[in-house]
């Protein structure tokens, strides 16, 4: 059986009427996960770093901002929109850690004539603005990564938080979603690049009420050795035996986002991702865990121009 089979026969199972109401409860049980995580993951920290907790609560809310119920399809046709609230998430210590903390924080969205946004840690441009493509420039932030987040990364030295820049292209005919982004470091933190590529489908076909999500993540040299490698260095500081990680795909990962539309202008959504580390990066003696999971929330009140007459839209 191929993945469209399997993903028609979810579909057709959830149109089942005895299957559509517990649906239609997903975005509480995503909410739930949340704090369920950490039992079935392994030990949950209080909290994690604050640099690590902002990058959470971006990322969380960065993905459910496009989550089926969450998002308006209006806004494009409005000249500007504005999303304020709430977001949190449990995620790994680091990436390739088998503890979990809570991290959380504002929630803030926006855009201007469908054309320049940011959303959680990215802010971008739609240059190209069709119908059912878009692609443009971004400027992404990242946070690093601390010695001092976990007692195996001691030794190891600090990844400073840096600057992304790259661009991306989007693709929507429904109900599939693809996206294809690119980022370099362009300031002093791991110095590499990421190029990620993920494609989805919402299900039901019919009346989307989640969105199911396959992606994966190819690193440069520079970002391997910044976040996987062992040097000379760290070696003799950590006790880890040098190890050199080379560029490739370093994960993939499946995750399931949804929303719920409150009201006319609060929106609540919920995402849970689960991501296995492959290549070097899961052979790095600084891995615990390959299997990482990381779920989140988000609560936002929802704003925005009236809507731009049709000879106004920007084509």
């Amino acid at each position: 059986m191929t993945l469209i089979d399997y993903l028609k026969a979810l579909n057709q199972l959830i149109k089942e009427p005895s299957m559509n109401k517990v649906f239609q409860r997903l975005p509480l049980f995503l909410v739930a996960i949340l704090f369920i995580t950490p039992v079935f993951a392994g030990t949950a920290s209080a909290e994690l770093g604050d640099r690590d907790e902002l990058e959470v609560w971006a990322d969380v809310a960065e993905d459910i901002g496009e989550a089926p119920g969450y998002e308006d399809p209006k806004d494009g046709k409005r000249k500007w929109t504005l999303r304020i609230g709430y977001a949190g998430g449990v995620s790994p210590e680091y990436e390739g850690s088998d503890d979990y903390g809570f991290g959380s924080g504002l929630n803030l969205a926006g855009s201007w004539r469908d054309t320049l946004f940011f959303k959680g840690k990215t802010l971008g441009a739609n240059i190209i603005r069709q119908k059912n493509l878009k692609a443009g420039p971004i400027l992404a932030w990242t946070s690093g990564r601390d010695e001092d987040d976990d007692d195996n990364l001691e030794g190891l030295g600090d990844v400073d938080s840096s600057i992304e820049a790259g661009g991306f292209i989007s693709y929507r005919y429904k109900p599939m979603r693809f996206r294809l982004e690119a980022r370099q470091d362009i300031d002093s933190g791991h110095e590499g690049a990421l190029v990620e590529l993920s494609g989805g489908t919402t299900l039901p076909f019919d009346r989307a009420l989640l969105f199911v999500s396959l992606g994966t993540t190819w690193a440069s040299d520079d970002y391997m050795k910044s976040y996987f490698g062992i040097d000379s260095k760290q070696s003799a500081n950590s006790g880890y035996k040098k190890y050199n990680a080379e560029s490739g795909i370093k994960d993939v990962k499946v995750s399931v986002t949804s929303g719920y539309k409150i009201s006319a202008r609060w929106r609540i959504g919920g995402k849970f991702e689960y991501k296995r580390l492959v290549g070097d990066a899961a052979d790095s003696p600084i891995i615990d865990d390959k299997n990482q999971y990381l779920a989140g929330f988000g609560l936002t009140y929802h704003m925005g121009s009236k809507f731009i007459p049709e000879d106004q839209i920007l084509e």
